[in-house]
């Protein structure tokens, strides 16, 4: 009797040391995937910011100010301290896409009813305009820049030829000239568009189909333009508005990424084998101007996707834990429903966002770092602190 008590005791035990395992177990995994978030000022009222981190963990921003310029703003890593610049004045409403080059240096797009190209070359910022008296731009534009230093551009073309034109561009720089291309002429492609390039430095896009509701591709593989679907409302069962607001990132394999809107959804699309895998990420509310539907999306070093997004005034983060999606709330409603968020990784898999404040407008800053268990905690030697680059 007593060794049949000894023995449930010990099974018990050993139940209770294995429950307290798995419950550490699972706390660890919990603790690795959040993030704790911090707040910070960029800057005052502005709109349309795009957010990059260097190789050296550097930020960069550009945006437009309330006074209807662009400006750009730079901190250095490990510091709070931003240094600005007004790159161009007077320009009214428009978008901006900043990305770094090789270099780390700054390229930025910009739209104020035609499509515009700023660049720092290492000493002193450049402006210019591409495609001149090819009619009005506006909405999105993109950015990208080679290995070799070559700049790759595409925007939204509201007319042209025809009272309405509504198609997507693309420019490259060669030999000195910018060489200009209709990528797609079915009617409204392109008013959303991200593009990135391949390991050949070759481009490719993501940008909506908005009249035909489809989510497309398009690849340039050295000697010509390939097309593809990646959503159509006969994939999602009718649903409209597909592929606003998307964004696109390649992984370490070379695999696309793609973050969108759906009339109804946030969505994530992303290839296995060769057919695409649509999931949606969140519902959302519908609010219906095109501004509201925004976001970005980015791969820490796991290659597992993070994106942010606007939901009806609600600025959340979304992101894939190896087995399903979590969303967190960042910044809540306000008077004005838009959040303009974007977002970029350092190395170290901190996450930042800039977004307007619903409190007032101003642009803010939120930090995300992963908790305990997220990351090396290796001790890192100091770095250099950089220089913003500065305008002549």
């Amino acid at each position: 009797m007593l060794n049949r008590a000894l023995k449930l005791v010990s099974r018990s035990l050993v139940r209770a040391a294995a429950s307290l395992f798995f419950f550490f177990l699972v706390s660890g995994i919990t603790r690795a995937q959040s993030w704790s978030w911090t707040y910070d000022l960029i800057d005052l009222p502005a709109k349309f910011p795009s957010l990059a981190v260097d190789s050296s963990s550097n930020l960069h921003i550009s945006y437009a100010d309330s006074t209807g310029a662009l400006k750009y703003g730079f901190r250095p890593a490990g510091s709070a301290k931003w240094f600005f610049m007004v790159l161009d004045k007077q320009l009214g409403a428009f978008t901006t896409k900043l990305v770094v080059d090789s270099n780390n240096n700054p390229h930025v797009c910009y739209t104020p009813g035609i499509i515009k190209y700023a660049h720092f070359d290492g000493k002193r910022w450049q402006s210019i305009q591409i495609a001149k008296d090819s009619g009005e731009i506006g909405y999105t534009c993109s950015v990208v820049i080679s290995k070799e230093g070559v700049p790759h551009l595409t925007w939204y073309q509201l007319s042209g030829p025809t009272p309405n034109y509504l198609h997507i561009r693309y420019a490259v720089l060669k030999d000195n000239a910018w060489l200009v291309r209709t990528l797609d002429f079915d009617n409204e492609t392109g008013e959303w568009n991200s593009m990135v390039l391949d390991a050949q430095s070759n481009p490719l896009l993501s940008y909506s189909a908005w009249y035909n509701g489809e989510l497309r591709l398009a690849h340039w593989n050295g000697k010509q333009w390939d097309f593809s679907t990646v959503d159509s409302r006969t994939r999602s069962h009718g649903e409209f508005k597909i592929g606003e607001g998307n964004s696109l990132i390649l992984d370490p394999d070379g695999k696309p990424h793609i973050s969108f809107y759906s009339e109804k959804a946030l969505k994530y699309a992303h290839l296995v084998g060769e057919d695409w895998k649509i999931e949606t990420v969140d519902q959302f509310t519908w609010l219906g101007g095109w501004a509201h539907f925004r976001s970005s999306i980015v791969l820490d070093r796991q290659a597992r996707p993070h994106i942010c997004y606007d939901d009806a005034g609600l600025l959340k983060h979304a992101y894939w834990d190896g087995k399903q999606w979590h969303t967190q709330v960042l910044a809540r409603n306000g008077m004005e429903s838009l959040r303009y968020a974007t977002m970029a990784i350092d190395r170290d898999d901190t996450l930042y966002i800039a977004f307007r404040d619903p409190e007032d407008n101003t642009l803010k800053l939120a930090t995300g770092r992963p908790t305990s268990g997220q990351g090396d905690t290796a001790s890192k030697k100091e770095e250099k602190q950089a220089e913003p680059p500065k305008q002549d």
